[in-house]
């Protein structure tokens, strides 16, 4: 199978970083235009995220087996799901306040976005290590040994 994994999980670490600094960038300078251009990005970003947890868990098995020590996967799967699940309450709640179910919370968005990014962010680099110190996904690239 080609490892699509690593080619997709680019655009949502970035639409993700973008959305929230968009966030930041509100709180001080045209709210209402930032607000729109994070909710856009998040709505990207996030459809990128699912995509990249789809094509991650089907390169685990991959991975698995051409000697990648489990751990490291492991490490990198539950950050990266744990990224995931918050960027999903962060557009959850940015759908019930566009909703006009309850009032906008933008502390609360802010410090979501910012945990999701650290999260992604540290899940990123474990995959980088995955690929770089193990060989994942790299045909006849030698594995070495931690």
């Amino acid at each position: 199978m080609h490892p699509i994994h690593p080619m997709l999980v680019h655009f949502p670490i970035a639409l993700l970083s973008a959305a929230v600094f968009f966030d930041l960038l509100g709180r001080k300078w045209r709210t209402e235009e930032c607000r729109i251009a994070s909710l856009y990005t998040l709505v990207l970003g996030f459809a990128g995220a699912a995509l990249s947890v789809v094509s991650g868990t089907m390169a685990e098995d991959a991975a698995e087996h051409s000697g990648v020590p489990e751990r490291a996967i492991e490490i990198h799967e539950m950050l990266g799901f744990a990224a995931f699940w918050v960027f999903a309450g962060l557009l959850g709640l940015r759908l019930v306040t566009w909703l006009g179910w309850i009032r906008e919370q933008r502390m609360v968005a802010l410090l979501l976005g910012i945990v999701g990014v650290v999260l992604m962010l540290v899940a990123s680099y474990y995959g980088g290590s995955l690929v770089y110190d193990y060989g994942a996904g790299v045909t006849g690239y030698p594995m070495r040994t931690p």
